[in-house]
């Protein structure tokens, strides 16, 4: 199946989870009131990993902006990095939000990822990566909030396909 993670990344991630850097995303617990005027998400356009489903089930107004790579092009530590069309498109996610009033920004992540196994990324990697995007929009104090995610698609224990969304804690 295409989209799902190997064994090695399962206890890769499994790891993550157990020292603290992912944890579960629970929207009810995390979202208290914060996303009242929905929210916009920043997510990899490939289309065998589905966050914007998810992303329409904790935001009643999901703004979404769809792009391969996704949040990774704002990185200036992604191999496949522009400058100018990363300050455009991080120009016109401020400009957005400012227009729809809208302070929670959504920043989807996720494993395996086709553009970053092209720039050799592996998931350490683009957790870092994750972090840097994170600490680029949280310094500029523009975004109310800023979620850091990261979406996995996976077959668990019981051998059924699941797919999981882990806030990384920056």
């Amino acid at each position: 199946m295409s989209g799902i993670i190997s064994r090695k990344e399962n206890e890769l991630i499994s790891n993550f989870k157990k020292n603290g850097t992912l944890k579960k995303f629970n929207p009810e617990e995390e979202m208290q009131g914060l996303a009242k005027n929905g929210g916009v998400a920043v997510i990899c356009a490939d289309g065998d990993i589905d966050a914007e489903l998810f992303h329409r089930r904790i935001s009643h107004r999901p703004h979404a902006i769809r792009i391969f790579g996704g949040p990774l092009l704002f990185s200036p530590n992604f191999g496949g990095y522009d400058e100018g069309f990363a300050r455009k498109m991080i120009e016109n996610v401020k400009q957005g939000m400012e227009v729809k009033k809208t302070r929670t920004l959504y920043l989807y992540f996720h494993a395996p990822c086709g553009l970053a196994t092209a720039f050799n990324h592996e998931i350490p990697e683009i957790l870092d990566l994750a972090r840097s995007v994170n600490g680029s929009f949280t310094s500029d104090n523009f975004f109310f909030r800023v979620f850091t995610l990261f979406h996995v698609k996976r077959i668990n224990k019981g051998g059924i396909m699941e797919q999981n969304v882990y806030l990384l804690q920056v």
